[in-house]
């Protein structure tokens, strides 16, 4: 009897995770044309507000837009789940998006990006995503020192959620 309690409450739990984690179950959008450019961080609360980080990889040199990138980003936060995704930008743009929870009052997410791109030199470099927006690591400096402050992201708040733009800017080999 109370194993049935126990799977019945397991259960529920499941399926109101499942419900509630904000991941699109029941998209009607194109699944490859989506995950192509975002990556969605979100954490299986509620999400009280959310930043969402977009922008481009372009050459440093030229300032063109670079096709054919790959990007992995991972939370370095521990949470029920490992967060590790990958993209494959075929366009030269990204997208991420990451929620918090209103106890998540202070809470800055970092996030530990690595992007590759052929006849480009690999950038590995952290994020920091609160809900004021998105700050760079000073490892992005290393890589690229002549990167200006007016390059860094430009956060704009809104009500429940907050728009970073940011272009990665990679050298070539």
């Amino acid at each position: 009897m109370e194993r049935r309690k126990f799977v019945k409450k397991m259960s529920a739990f499941t399926t109101g995770s499942l419900l509630l984690s904000g991941s699109n179950l029941y998209s009607f959008e194109n699944e490859n044309e989506v995950k192509s450019n975002s990556i969605d961080l979100s954490p299986l609360a509620f999400n009280d507000s959310e930043i969402i980080l977009k922008g481009n990889f372009i050459d440093v040199e030229t300032l063109e837009t670079i096709q054919g990138v790959s990007m992995k980003a991972k939370v370095c936060k521990n949470r029920l789940f490992s967060f590790k995704e990958t993209i494959e930008s075929k366009n030269g743009s990204y997208e991420i998006k990451t929620g918090f929870s209103a106890a998540d009052k202070k809470v800055i997410e970092k996030v530990t990006i690595e992007i590759t791109a052929k006849g480009y030199q690999t950038l590995s470099t952290q994020l920091y995503l609160s809900r004021l927006g998105c700050n760079v690591h000073c490892s992005i400096w290393d890589y690229n020192p002549n990167l200006k402050i007016e390059d860094t992201p430009k956060n704009s708040l809104h009500d429940n959620y907050t728009v970073s733009d940011f272009n990665f800017q990679l050298k070539r080999n």
